[in-house]
């Protein structure tokens, strides 16, 4: 089993099909190595390929920043899912289904289940004679609590309960992580948002959370539906790499394009790769599909959301 997590989402195609071939090789108390396996599969931006993980919306926003679960007050119930694969024989698989409902008070709850896997590893001995696949997943189950704290201000906790399993060893996980989003409508309607992911007080060492944040303004257009809007993003790992790079998003009534260039560094090695896609906002319904150039080992990576929303 591996020793460490990858250092970049850039690198993690490669560590985790060499995590996978370990776990052939190894008996499974070698995969106590790490405190609860295959947490280096929450590097993958499972629903924020399309948006930066802190602004994400739907399945997203359940999965990075629970301050962006929040819905508008003219939004009762929110429905949504995300599907997420890599094209390679090898590759990683995500799926993330969350619903949110606001209450009267202004807070809005919710709940997500989302889960990442590798497919394709298989088990071996002393011939290269497959004897089965060799498990290596992890399910993340979140409850969300999002609130307005102050005009323009809005704050999210998330408790989360993790489960990872790497070949016949399984482990569990409980992390809280909080987050916020502050809009300035003065400001041409910018927003920043921060948020932890996978924070378990006392465990940083071994467990390696992320903060995630992001930065965005309305550089032209004079209303959201119809606007050009430019941001800076970023994705950093306790004791690991991270990820950043500029994003822009156009929206022309139903139709929104966007781009992100992001870079990330590995072992002394610069590696950059574009995310694009589009979505359509169409009556209560949005639906998106995007691409990200492949990490190294992986290929391309596809994802597909779809959100509906009850007023």
């Amino acid at each position: 089993m591996m020793r460490r997590l990858p250092r970049s989402v850039a690198a993690l195609g490669s560590a985790v099909l060499t995590a996978g071939a370990a776990l052939v090789a190894s008996p499974p108390s070698a995969a106590g190595a790490q405190p609860v396996p295959a947490r280096d599969l929450w590097s993958f931006p499972i629903g924020a390929v399309l948006e930066p993980a802190a602004l994400a919306g739907g399945a997203g926003a359940a999965l990075w920043n629970p301050a962006a679960f929040a819905l508008a007050p003219d939004e009762r119930v929110r429905f949504s899912v995300a599907t997420l694969a890599t094209g390679a024989a090898q590759g990683v698989e995500g799926q993330a289904l969350a619903t949110a409902v606001r209450r009267a008070s202004g807070v809005t709850v919710g709940v997500s289940l989302a889960r990442a896997t590798v497919a394709g590893l298989v088990r071996t001995e002393t011939d290269p004679q497959a004897l089965g696949d060799v498990p290596y997943a992890s399910l993340l189950g979140s409850v969300t609590v999002a609130r307005p704290l102050l005009p323009h201000l809005t704050g999210g906790l998330a408790v989360r309960w993790r489960e990872g399993r790497a070949d016949r060893e399984i482990r569990h996980a409980i992390a809280a992580d909080l987050g916020v989003v502050a809009d300035f409508p003065q400001l041409r309607g910018t927003r920043l948002a921060l948020s932890s992911f996978l924070w378990r007080p006392g465990r940083e060492e071994d467990d390696r959370p992320a903060v995630v944040g992001a930065l965005e303004t309305r550089v032209a257009g004079a209303r959201d539906e119809r606007a050009l809007r430019a941001g800076f993003a970023r994705h950093g790992v306790v004791r690991g790499g991270g990820e950043q790079g500029p994003f822009l998003a156009a929206r022309i009534d139903v139709l929104e394009v966007r781009a992100a260039l992001l870079r990330s560094r590995d072992a002394g090695q610069v590696l950059q790769r574009v995310r694009s896609g589009v979505a359509l906002h169409y009556a209560r319904y949005v639906v998106g599909v995007a691409r990200e150039e492949g990490a190294v080992g992986l290929g391309p990576l596809y994802q597909f959301t779809l959100s509906t929303l009850v007023r």
